[in-house]
């Protein structure tokens, strides 16, 4: 995949909609329950690795996704926290107002990345 071309995955039950434009606007937004995360993650991963963006704002908004879903998310956004073309990595990371396990997922990514930085953003009831 080459960076300059952008990523749009229309939403399923089981898989988030993608929208990763080349400029670094990225979001990713809705349920991630795929039994096969890797298959539906690897070419994202690949696409992040070669991205030639200065600034990198990613818009995550995930209400719900598993376990092999959360371990390559974590691979997604480890690749552009150690992307050498990417100065500004900012993580927009939404939460529904009663959903600890979606606030606290995002501090351990916090934890887990070197260089990104996250802001929080409470959802009121959708």
């Amino acid at each position: 995949m080459n960076s300059m071309n952008s990523v749009i995955i229309e939403p399923t039950n089981y898989s988030p909609q993608v929208v990763f434009e080349a400029d670094g606007n990225l979001s990713i937004k809705g349920r991630s329950l795929m039994l096969d995360a890797v298959s539906f993650y690897q070419p994202l991963i690949d696409w992040a690795s070669s991205l030639n963006a200065p600034a990198v704002n990613f818009n995550f908004e995930l209400d719900y996704f598993n376990t092999s879903s959360s371990k390559k998310l974590l691979d997604l956004l480890k690749v552009f926290d150690n992307n050498r073309n990417v100065n500004e990595f900012i993580v927009h990371w939404a939460f529904e107002n009663d959903d600890e396990d979606t606030l606290m997922k995002g501090h351990l990514f916090e934890e887990r990345l070197k260089n990104a930085r996250f802001n929080y953003k409470e959802l009121s009831g959708i």
